[in-house]
């Protein structure tokens, strides 16, 4: 059986490789070509018979007092707590820092932080990653101190080149929401229309915070009353909010005014001409109105769609 002594630099590289394994010794010698890291697992498995398991620590010791030792790490601080520094970053920078990382560098640096904001980074990993990931978590106690150490001064340093927290819009429901606000009545439905068919949970996001005419129109009864029963609703715009419908809606809709508002209310008549920007107005006045009660609290826009959820 060989020493220590009897070991060339090349001969310690292998076994350190061996030692580790892929996960972490990937990450320790991530400096040097992937055939010449694929050389080392070869020369590890020829020298493994003549290499007994108390020179293999050795070498394994030796070589973590000599890489906590080195200029590039000796600048990196700890606390007590090594990982203390990832409860600084938010869940992006701490996605940013983590995912080129393999399965059980992950792990161990999800298992420092909260549980509740492990699975958002986890998710956010590829199908394979996400359960390499977990599995790894399972089987952390065999990683060696130094090892933890050496990972946590890596990742610290790593850290420290992360962008800063900034805050920016990424879309979603909510800014299509407002997108389709902007818009006409007709161009809005025909956008929610389409979206209905080709994104249906990019709908259901825009239908929490977005409403057209015709969602006022169909409202359940006891929200229809409270909110056209509103003496603010000023008549002259209701009417023209409703000149592209049917009497039998308008009439329905004039049943919720109160006693007085009813007998004052004046449809506009199908002969009678109105521009489409003056009917598109009055829509878009009506629908603030019932925002504002929306914002306020006073109406939870899903009553108002549940007519259409059934």
């Amino acid at each position: 059986m060989r020493t220590i002594d009897d070991l060339s630099g090349y001969d310690k590289a292998s076994i350190i490789v061996d030692l580790l394994g892929d996960s972490l010794s990937l990450n320790i010698f991530s400096d040097i070509p992937e055939s010449e890291y694929l050389d080392l697992r070869r020369h590890a498995k020829e020298i493994n018979p003549v290499i007994s398991t108390s020179v293999r620590k050795e070498v394994l010791d030796d070589y973590y007092s000599k890489m906590l030792s080195i200029g590039k790490y000796q600048n990196v601080g700890l606390n007590i707590n090594m990982f203390d520094f990832l409860k600084n970053l938010n869940d992006e920078q701490l996605y940013a820092l983590l995912f080129n990382e393999k399965p059980r560098v992950i792990a161990l640096a999800l298992d420092q932080i909260e549980n509740k904001r492990r699975m958002p980074i986890i998710l956010k990993l590829s199908q394979e990653m996400q359960t390499q990931t977990i599995l790894q978590t399972g089987n952390l106690n065999d990683i060696p101190l130094e090892t933890v150490i050496h990972v946590a001064k890596t990742l610290k340093k790593k850290a420290s080149f992360l962008p800063g927290p900034v805050k920016f819009s990424r879309g979603g429901g909510k800014s299509v929401a407002d997108m389709l606000s902007n818009m006409s009545e007709d161009d809005a439905e025909q956008y929610i229309n389409k979206m209905k068919l080709d994104n249906p949970d990019l709908y259901n996001d825009v239908k929490k915070c977005f409403l057209l005419f015709e969602d006022i129109i169909k409202m359940p009864e006891r929200i229809a009353l409270d909110f056209w029963g509103d003496p603010d609703i000023p008549l002259d715009m209701m009417a023209k909010a409703l000149k592209e419908f049917d009497a039998e809606t308008v009439k329905r809709l004039q049943e919720y005014l109160p006693g007085k508002k009813q007998a004052m209310f004046t449809p506009i008549g199908e002969e009678e001409s109105l521009p489409k920007r003056e009917i598109d107005e009055a829509k878009r006045i009506i629908k603030d109105l019932l925002q504002e009660k929306i914002d306020a609290g006073k109406i939870n826009i899903d009553d108002i769609l549940a007519v259409e959820a059934l």
